[in-house]
C-alpha cells in the first residue's frame, strides 16, 4: 500500500555511463526492476531503443540487479553454460571469450561458491554480457568490494563503454564514486527523479 516509485521522467542517451543516485529505499532498485521487466508499473510507459514493443526490446539489454544469481557449487563457464543454454546461443564460444574479456578466464575448476566478492560480480556482469546488450543496467555493482575490486569495476564499466560501445546505468548512492565514470546523472528522492544533469554540470 506504499508509493515506493513514482513520477519518473528519465531520458538515458545512447553512449551515456548514466549514474543514478539515492540514498537507499529511494526506490533505484524498484525502477530498474521496471525497466527490465520483474516489477510491473501500476501506470506511465517505458521506451526503450525507441521503441514502446517493450517485450522485443529487453532481448537487447542486460541486467546486475541486487546480487547475481549463481551456481555456487559449479565454475564461473559451467555458471554461463547454463544461461548460454537457456537464452538459446549457439556460440560456444562466447562462455570462454566473454570470461577472458572480464578477466575470470584463470579460474578454471575453482567453483563460484570459493569466489571472492569481486568476482563473484564480474561474473554476475559476464551472465548480463553473454548476449551483446546495447544496455546494460546495474544495481549498485561496488557494493561490498574492496578498494581494488571498485577500481577493477571502473576500469571495466569503462571499457565496456568505449570498446564495445555498450550504454549502461548505473545506481549507487555514492556520488564520490559514480564521479569518476558518469557522463550524465539522475537524482532519485522518494520515488522521484528530481534532477538530471550531465557530467559538466558537477
Amino acid at each position: 500500500g506504499r508509493r515506493v516509485v513514482s513520477s519518473v521522467d528519465m531520458h538515458v542517451r545512447k553512449g551515456d555511463i548514466y549514474g543514478f543516485i539515492g540514498k537507499n529505499g529511494a526506490g533505484k532498485t524498484t525502477f530498474m526492476r521496471m525497466v527490465a521487466g520483474l516489477a510491473r508499473p501500476d501506470s506511465g510507459e517505458i521506451e526503450l531503443f525507441g521503441s514502446r514493443d517493450i517485450e522485443r526490446q529487453r532481448m537487447r539489454i542486460g541486467t546486475l540487479i541486487e546480487e547475481p544469481g549463481l551456481y555456487r557449487g559449479m565454475t564461473a563457464a559451467e555458471n554461463l553454460e547454463v544461461v548460454r543454454r537457456a537464452y538459446g546461443i549457439t556460440d560456444r564460444g562466447v562462455i570462454e571469450r566473454t570470461l577472458a574479456f572480464i578477466g575470470l578466464d584463470d579460474t578454471g575448476k575453482k567453483k563460484v561458491g570459493n569466489f571472492s566478492m569481486g568476482m563473484k560480480q564480474r561474473l554476475g556482469i559476464a551472465i548480463a554480457l553473454l548476449r551483446n546488450p546495447d544496455l546494460l543496467i546495474l544495481d549498485e555493482p561496488v557494493n561490498g568490494l574492496d578498494p581494488q575490486g571498485i577500481r577493477q569495476m571502473r576500469e571495466l564499466l569503462i571499457t565496456l563503454n568505449r570498446e564495445r560501445d555498450i550504454t549502461i546505468i548505473i545506481s549507487s548512492h555514492i556520488l564520490g564514486e559514480l564521479s569518476k565514470i558518469a557522463t550524465a546523472y539522475g537524482i532519485i528522492r522518494d520515488g522521484e527523479l528530481v534532477e538530471e544533469f550531465d557530467a559538466e554540470e558537477l
